[in-house]
């Protein structure tokens, strides 16, 4: 069922337009002030939501900008309902990200044909990313497959981006516009936002010429001793401030020695598999990450609380392009789990996947190696 948010401090106007919805077979939630609709947000994703502009505590340019910054609710439509029709305020809003822009008092039709017109542009934008998918899965079948591999490659870290830099742009207006209305913990949540995206950038950077490297068979082996406990603890920050709001990620250290390894492949396989791991799980859930022991050799577990993966999907979804039947509108390219199973074999390794349907997965990384 479709989700839609009411952020309205007027009591009456709020339930009404929830009594709408709700008559027109969404699921409304609704929220009474701007800090309210930003934590209902961050904690249900829904999937578009409507927002008064004059409002206590936090205005709807704050909630805006809050939802904006947090890469799991920044591709969410966004529509103000407002009092305020001047020119100034609605290219204000426009510049901000906003989607529409509704003027009091509206009418009930006026109102779902707004929501309509948002929600099918939404849905044709995910269509348009599956159509892609799905051509590029036509073209491995040809016999310019690899160079077709490579360009996909290209725009899957394109399109990844997109989402650090929209934290870094929306951190940083609220931190610009609304930097006095904010406690020391709040503008350092926000500090640590921009540079967290920006660390994730220039590591994106690196990972794509490690893939491409690895998919012309270019890639140099290049073990070194790596600290385990130090090298979790900050790939783990790095992906917590981003998702603090969400998820909890936890690493758990039970391997004693320094690990001799090629770091740039061992980030390839956690980051691929902390981003699955968050992107198909339900808010407030655990991710838990173990490093241990196994025969001599090095053993690395990550499970989630997530969806699971169906029993006829797990055999094929280490293949390039291959997705779960049961992801609904959670986008993703499908190359996850072939990259972690590149770059586990690249080592001599093997990885082992373990999954029930709504009840989370865990996948098993058994890599040998020399220790120091």
């Amino acid at each position: 069922m479709t989700k839609i948010l009411v952020v309205e401090d007027e009591a009456i106007l709020r339930g009404e337009v929830v009594e709408w919805l709700t008559l027109e077979g969404y699921e409304a939630m609704s929220a009474q002030d701007g800090m309210a609709g930003v934590e209902v947000a961050f904690q249900n994703r829904p999937d578009l939501i409507i927002c008064d502009i004059t409002m206590p505590r936090l205005d709807g340019y704050g909630v805006l900008l809050e939802v904006r910054s947090n890469p799991q609710t920044a591709a969410i439509p966004f529509i103000f309902v407002t009092a305020r029709a001047a020119h100034e305020d609605i290219r204000r809003g426009m510049i901000l990200g906003a989607d529409d822009y509704i003027t009091k008092p509206f009418t009930r039709l006026e109102l779902l044909q707004a929501l309509k017109s948002r929600l099918d542009k939404k849905a044709a934008l995910e269509r348009d990313l599956q159509h892609e998918v799905d051509e590029l899965q036509k073209a491995l079948t040809q016999e310019y497959e690899q160079r077709m591999l490579n360009t996909k490659l290209v725009a899957m870290f394109s399109h990844d981006f997109r989402n650090p830099l929209a934290g870094i742009l929306s951190s940083n207006s609220l931190l610009r516009d609304y930097a006095d209305r904010m406690d020391a913990s709040r503008r350092l949540v926000h500090l640590n936002r921009i540079e967290s995206s920006v660390l994730q950038l220039m590591q994106m950077l690196d990972d794509m010429m490690v893939v491409a490297q690895m998919e012309t068979g270019n890639f140099e082996f290049r073990p070194e001793p790596l600290n385990v406990e130090i090298f979790f603890q900050q790939l783990v920050e790095e992906f917590q401030i981003i998702h603090r709001d969400t998820h909890l990620i936890l690493f758990e250290n039970r391997f004693p020695h320094m690990l001799v390894t090629d770091m740039r492949l061992l980030r390839q396989i956690a980051s691929n598999l902390i981003s699955n791991a968050v992107k198909y799980s339900l808010p407030g859930s655990l991710v838990h990450i173990v490093a241990s022991v196994h025969e001599g050799n090095f053993l690395l577990t990550f499970q989630d609380q997530g969806i699971g993966i169906p029993d006829g999907d797990q055999t094929r979804l280490f293949g390039a392009f291959q997705r779960g039947s049961n992801v609904g509108s959670v986008r993703g390219t499908g190359l996850g789990l072939a990259i972690v199973k590149q770059s586990v074999e690249l080592q001599g390794g093997s990885v082992h996947l373990e999954s029930q349907e709504g009840r989370g997965t865990l996948v098993s990384i058994l890599i040998p190696t020399h220790t120091n």
